[in-house]
């Protein structure tokens, strides 16, 4: 049985209970600088009277990682608004588009508040079930979907990885994935429901090290977690999430040599973020559900998810569409190894080359264990004889004719890529993982 205390422990917003609770201690660290929880909800009070009025049911956001933008957000929610956090990195035409099709009128950017519209007006209702946030999906065909979520889901999210990945008042956690990705809501969450510490610093290239100074957690990607460590700088780092690609078991290592605990694990924008995992040990599996997350193979083995984390639909045209089904259906092949989940791949990557199925990812991560590799994407491009074959896009430092040898004597002859592609680092940007569509349309305009 659920505990609907422990689930929710708040009779207000989460950051007017700690004000009550704790008014002085530090909520923020802006680099290296405080704000108490009296001063954030001054902030967010402040942020809330320039909203504009009457309050729209979705607000659009700008979405850079920073503390006048969090305090938007918050002041957005307290007003009883659903938020769309959106990367800066959108044009104005397919944000326009986008807009359009969820049916949001309102855009703002944090940075470019107006004046204070008149006196502050009184909070929305504090109900768990409320909607507050709409995240955009990464969807590999049309248009990203607008997933909505409530209190009581981002909760959840939370309460449940606590069982696994123990996070304390006296803990700080590094903002270090961007608020428009359900990952960087959680990390949110996790800081709202602790009453802990949340710090916000620029994380980008160099700078993550010197960000992560003062932080105990992080969820980082690999190559981030890679960077940290090349770096030798002291840090009170000692317990990171880690996502986005496969996780290298040499990077484990030194990382726990460090010091530092790692976890990996498996999730998705419609279930709040993550739903399983567990102590990063180099194999493939990523776990078991956490606490408010179910989980089961369909009978072609997809992934099915359900549980108190799971979206209760999408917002289209200013209505939400909800999700009805009783399990959801993810689209990720799964398997189960001595109880653990694994990941296969996703249903709509694979490809048939000369009649035999190519699951790309599986093949990612037999090849990336090559010396000097640090990501490594399989995909396809059209072949007169074969109908498809493989080819490998390599970010790292490797001599392209050696890997294609070793790779001939390492996997199946279908599964063996044709050529090698230097990772467009110039190209993609933006997300906290790789998007597959945008390299296969990179791949297109080069190969075409």
């Amino acid at each position: 049985m659920l505990s609907p205390h422990k689930l929710n422990p708040f009779k207000e917003w989460p950051w007017l209970h700690w004000n009550l609770k704790c008014s002085q201690q530090t909520a923020i660290l802006i680099d290296n600088h405080a704000k108490s929880w009296a001063e954030l909800c001054a902030d967010i009070d402040e942020a809330r009277s320039k909203l504009p009025t009457p309050f729209p049911t979705y607000l659009a956001v700008e979405s850079q990682n920073t503390y006048q933008t969090l305090v938007t957000m918050l002041a957005a929610w307290q007003a009883g608004i659903q938020t769309l956090m959106l990367n800066p990195a959108l044009g104005e035409f397919l944000r326009d588009e986008l807009l359009a099709n969820i049916g949001i009128e309102a855009y703002l950017s944090p940075d470019n508040l107006p004046e204070q519209q008149g006196d502050v007006l009184p909070s929305a209702e504090f109900d768990t079930s409320r909607v507050v946030s709409l995240t955009l999906t990464s969807g590999s065909t049309g248009l990203p979907k607008a997933v909505a979520h409530t209190v009581k889901n981002h909760l959840a999210s939370a309460q449940g990885l606590f069982e696994l990945m123990p996070f304390e008042r006296e803990d700080c956690w590094l903002l270090s994935l961007p608020l428009f990705h359900v990952s960087g809501l959680a990390i949110v969450w996790r800081w709202l429901s602790k009453g802990a510490v949340l710090k916000i610093a620029n994380t980008q290239g160099d700078a993550l090290s010197q960000a992560l100074e003062g932080a105990t957690h992080a969820s980082l990607v690999p190559t981030q977690l890679q960077r940290l460590l090349d770096s030798e700088r002291s840090s009170t780092l000692h317990s990171v999430l880690l996502g986005g690609a496969v996780i290298p078991q040499g990077l484990v290592d030194r990382a726990e040599q460090a010091g530092i605990q790692c976890w990996c694990g498996y999730g998705m924008t419609e279930m709040a973020s993550t739903i399983t995992a567990k102590r990063a040990n180099g194999a493939f599996s990523v776990g078991k559900p956490m606490q408010y997350r179910e989980l089961m193979l369909s009978d072609c083995a997809e992934v099915l998810v359900r549980g108190e984390t799971l979206s209760p639909g999408y917002v289209k045209n200013g209505q939400l569409d909800p999700i009805t089904h009783d399990w959801f259906a993810t689209k990720d092949k799964g398997d189960w190894e001595n109880g653990e989940l694994k990941i296969l791949g996703r249903l709509d990557n694979m490809f048939i080359c000369g009649g035999e199925n190519v699951q790309p990812e599986m093949v990612e991560r037999v090849l990336g264990k090559y010396d000097g590799i640090h990501q490594i994407f399989i995909l396809p491009v059209s072949d007169a004889k074969w109908g498809q074959v493989p080819v490998a896009i390599v970010d790292g430092d490797v001599d392209a004719k050696a890997l294609l040898a070793w790779a001939k004597e390492t996997v199946s002859p279908h599964q063996c890529p044709t050529r090698i592609f230097s990772f467009p680092h110039d190209v993609l940007n933006g997300g906290i993982k790789v998007s597959r569509r945008a390299l296969q349309h990179w791949l297109a305009n080069i190969t075409s």
